[in-house]
């Protein structure tokens, strides 16, 4: 997976993914994406976000990585 551009989410994330994103300042979303493309644990993205005062569900972040993955292996 590759780093974006971080006013943008790459694929489609799910909504409660995005609300977290849109609550984000464009300094913590560039902080934040190379950590959701890459192998952070989902469990501690899930907890920072938590802490940040917009929760996600661990498994909402590996479902949109797996989106990503199979997206990316269908773009191949």
């Amino acid at each position: 997976m590759t780093e974006g551009d971080p006013a943008e989410l790459p694929g489609r994330p799910g909504p409660r993914l995005m609300a977290a994103w849109d609550a984000m300042n464009d300094a913590t979303r560039a902080a934040f994406l190379p950590h959701l493309l890459g192998t952070t644990s989902a469990e501690y993205l899930a907890d920072w976000l938590y802490r940040a005062g917009t929760p996600v569900s661990a498994s909402t972040i590996r479902t949109y990585r797996r989106a990503l993955a199979r997206q990316e292996r269908s773009n191949q």
